[in-house]
């Protein structure tokens, strides 16, 4: 074969390589349809607080409502990622006998840093910059976001606060697990992570005994962001992965039983609903179930769920596991990075202008969310192609 012939052969591998994505391990395949639809609940909630709350774009206010009570996808990131990241210990644990800190933190840095201060750096160049953000610049750069204030003035990417929770988890869960892996018996292990995810809400509670009265705004601001309220859900995720490690086929065995499904199944369902309907026990209670809602439980609902998800079999499962959603989650990392910006500069002024022109938000409202998450995806593949490929090859050299 002449050089030509094999350089013409070759190149369509080549090209196959760069183009394809690098797709997140397969080992719980469930998740990650579940995780394309908490992306989605996450776009659909911004874009409603965007256009109603900042914007003043005209929707009905029921509709509102009802769209920002569905925040805890949110809370399903940091669940998974208290069990992905608890998975990984344990195993590097059963079978290395060593957390291997070194590998565990160079693929942590490259899996997230690139890509997070490239979009920072582009958004604080084309950014008019007030003096807050500028001095609160070099914070954002360290993942220290969620200790500020997060007005739009404040700082340059206000949702960079759950990426800096997140970031603060990895830095501190090898310390956690070096103390539970002290612990002899795995009751006693999980006896001391549920307390400390009981503690998230007692300094929740504290806080809004000690510093009552509150308007709802402030009591958002005080609570739903700070890594010391917000640490329960990653908590319960690795709850999650003890449960699943040492329990998982006894799990399995349990749930044969259609009726021990349906108690999960209706636990989780009572916890969306007083999610869904936040005034149930009555308006002058609402801040109440504010402090119960974000964190407790949230962590109660998709800890049942997902434990279905992972010990049950099922046509939800089957769905959830579709090809399509392990490439969209793969993705789902940049879609988070830019969806706001591609908020605030394209669909902002385009349902405006539509809205100018007598179209409906029953319309303009669902289109936002459908052209969000495309443009999102392709620019999400963009940065998959050029930061992330090349950071995941340069981590296994680097952590091997």
């Amino acid at each position: 074969m002449t050089a030509l012939a094999r350089e013409s052969s070759s190149s369509p591998s080549g090209w196959k390589r760069f183009f394809g994505l690098d797709l997140l391990d397969n080992r719980y395949a469930a998740l990650h349809g579940l995780r394309v639809l908490a992306i989605v609940s996450v776009v659909q909630f911004h874009i409603t607080w965007i256009f109603a709350g900042e914007q003043n774009i005209a929707i009905d206010d029921a509709f509102m409502k009802g769209s920002l009570t569905i925040f805890f996808g949110m809370d399903l990131f940091f669940i998974l990622s208290g069990f992905l990241i608890g998975s990984i210990l344990l195993r590097s644990l059963a079978t290395h006998k060593t957390q291997n800190l070194r590998r565990f933190y160079l693929r942590r840095i490259l899996r997230t840093f690139p890509s997070y201060w490239l979009i920072l750096a582009i958004l604080a160049v084309t950014t008019h910059l007030s003096a807050s953000q500028r001095a609160h610049l070099p914070h954002e750069l360290l993942y220290a976001t969620n200790f500020l204030p997060l007005g739009r003035t404040d700082v340059i990417m206000f949702w960079g606060w759950s990426l800096a929770l997140e970031e603060q988890f990895y830095l501190t869960v090898p310390l956690l697990f070096f103390v539970l892996h002290r612990i002899r018996s795995t009751r006693a292990r999980l006896a001391l992570l549920g307390v400390l995810w009981a503690a998230a809400l007692v300094i929740r509670l504290t806080i809004y005994v000690r510093y009552a009265p509150w308007n709802d705004f402030t009591l958002y601001s005080a609570l739903y962001f700070r890594t010391m309220t917000r640490f329960d859900t990653l908590v319960c995720g690795l709850i999650l992965a003890f449960v699943h490690a040492e329990y998982g086929e006894r799990l399995r065995a349990w749930l044969v039983l259609p009726v021990r499904r349906a108690v999960l199944a209706l636990i989780a369902l009572s916890c969306m609903w007083v999610l869904l309907r936040p005034t149930l026990f009555g308006a002058e209670h609402l801040q109440l179930v504010h402090v119960f809602a974000w964190g407790t439980i949230t962590s109660v609902m998709w800890m049942c769920l997902l434990v279905l998800l992972l010990h049950a079999e099922g046509p939800i499962q089957r769905v959830l596991s579709a090809a399509v959603f392990r490439r969209m989650a793969t993705l789902g990392y940049g879609i988070y990075l830019v969806h706001i910006p591609l908020i605030d500069r394209v669909f902002v002024p385009l349902a405006r202008a539509l809205q100018k022109r007598g179209v409906s938000m029953i319309i303009i409202w669902p289109s936002s969310i459908v052209l969000t998450m495309a443009m999102s995806l392709a620019i999400g593949y963009a940065l998959h192609l050029l930061i992330e490929k090349p950071s995941l090859r340069l981590r296994e050299r680097l952590a091997a």
